[in-house]
C-alpha cells in the first residue's frame, strides 16, 4: 500500500501525519527527514522572475506541471541564459559545446552548460539547464 493518494488529495498535509500513517502501516520508524519533501521548486518562478528583474535581457524557461493546490508545482525542466552571455556571444567562436554533470544529494537530475571559446581563448558559459536526464527530448 502507498500514501501518495494522501498527499495527491492533499498537497500541504503535514509530515507528521505521514510518520504516523507509515508508522501504522507498516509497523516501522519514519524519520521527518524521510517523510519531508521540499517545497523549494515552488519558489523557482519567483527565483527566476528576481534574475530577469535585475539582469534585464536574461531569458529563461521552466517546465512544470501545477499540484491540485496553487503555487505547488512538480519540477520537471529549467532552462536560463544572462544577459551578458547573450551580449558577448557574437565575439565567441561559432561552436557550441555541451557538457553535463550529475547532481548529487537530495535533487537527482542533470546539469547542461553549453559553452564555446571567446576571443581571449578563455571557456566561455552561454545557457545552462536542469534537466531529469540528458535524453533527446531534454
Amino acid at each position: 500500500m502507498s500514501i501518495s493518494h494522501l498527499v495527491a488529495n492533499d498537497p500541504e498535509i503535514p509530515v507528521s501525519n505521514i510518520i504516523q500513517v507509515v508508522q501504522v502501516l507498516y509497523q516501522t520508524g519514519c524519520t521527518y527527514k524521510r517523510a519531508c519533501w521540499d517545497t523549494t521548486f515552488n519558489i523557482l518562478p519567483k527565483y527566476l522572475q528576481a534574475v530577469q528583474d535585475t539582469n534585464p535581457g536574461t531569458v529563461y524557461k521552466f517546465l512544470h506541471h501545477r499540484t491540485s493546490s496553487p503555487p505547488n508545482y512538480v519540477f520537471k525542466f529549467v532552462f536560463w541564459c544572462f544577459s551578458p552571455c547573450i551580449d558577448r556571444f557574437p565575439y565567441c567562436r561559432p561552436v557550441i559545446s555541451v557538457d553535463g554533470t550529475h547532481l548529487r544529494g537530495p535533487y537527482k537530475g542533470v546539469l547542461l552548460i553549453a559553452s564555446t571559446w571567446n576571443a581571449n581563448n578563455h571557456l566561455f558559459p552561454l545557457a545552462f539547464v536542469i534537466v531529469d536526464k540528458e535524453s533527446s527530448e531534454s
